[in-house]
């Protein structure tokens, strides 16, 4: 039995994108070389070193 059963309409259609079809940066939406594996959010490596940068400064 399939996974997911496509449907149309915003009443079926998942908030976040299915294990393995997260592509684009939460942040900045630069799409990803791979398919990505963990949990949504997803951010590409340049986001995460600002954002680790910007949290380094409140500490």
């Amino acid at each position: 039995m399939p996974k997911n059963i496509p449907r149309t309409g915003k009443r079926y259609r998942p908030k976040t994108a299915v294990k393995g079809k997260r592509y684009l940066c939460a942040k900045c939406r630069k799409r990803s070389p791979k398919p990505v594996k963990t949990p949504a959010p997803w951010y590409c490596p340049r986001c995460l070193a600002a954002m680790a940068e910007k949290q380094a400064a409140y500490e």
